[in-house]
C-alpha cells in the first residue's frame, strides 16, 4: 500500500507536467516492478502482487485524478512545495508520510526502487523535480524485470 502512494505522487507530477497517458503507464509499470521487488525480498508472493489489492490497487491510486496522493503529485509538478500543499490540508497523502520509510526500507534490503526514491528525494527538497525526471530519463534501459 505505501509504495502504490509514492507512485501516485510520481503519476500526479508527470500530469503537472503534461508528460502524457505514455509516461503514466511507464510509471505504474517500472513502478510496479519496484512493488515487485521490496514485497517479494519481504516475504511476499508474487501473485498476490499481480492481484486486486496489488497492481489493481496500484492502477487505481496512479490513474485517480481525485487520489489524495496523485493530488499531491501534481501540485509538486506545478512548483508548490509538499510543505505549503500539505499544511493546507485537512486530509493526509500517505505517500508523503512514508516515501522516506519506504527508501530507506529499499536500500536496507539493497533492492533499486528509483522511482520511489525520486519521490523521497523531492518530498524531502534534496532534488528538484525537474532534476529527478531528467535523472529517472537518464537511466539505462533494460528488461521491466531488471
Amino acid at each position: 500500500g505505501i509504495v502504490k502512494n509514492v507512485l501516485a505522487i510520481a503519476c500526479g507530477i508527470a500530469n503537472a507536467r503534461a508528460m502524457g497517458e505514455n509516461a503514466r503507464a511507464a510509471i505504474i509499470a517500472r513502478g510496479y516492478v519496484e512493488m515487485q521487488r521490496l514485497g517479494v525480498a519481504l516475504g511476499a508472493k508474487p501473485a498476490t502482487l499481480a492481484g486486486l489489492c496489488g497492481l489493481g490497487d496500484l492502477v487505481l491510486t496512479c490513474s485517480s485524478t481525485r487520489s489524495r496522493n496523485f493530488a499531491l503529485g501534481q501540485a509538486l509538478g506545478e512548483g508548490q512545495s509538499a510543505k505549503t500543499f500539505l499544511s493546507a490540508r485537512n486530509s493526509v497523502s500517505e505517500g508523503a508520510a512514508n516515501a522516506n520509510a519506504l527508501a530507506s526500507l529499499a536500500q536496507q534490503h539493497h533492492i533499486d526502487m528509483p522511482l520511489c526514491a525520486a519521490i523521497d528525494a523531492i518530498l524531502t527538497e534534496r532534488v528538484s523535480v525537474d532534476a529527478a525526471i531528467a535523472a529517472l530519463l537518464a537511466r539505462p534501459t533494460g528488461f521491466e524485470n531488471e
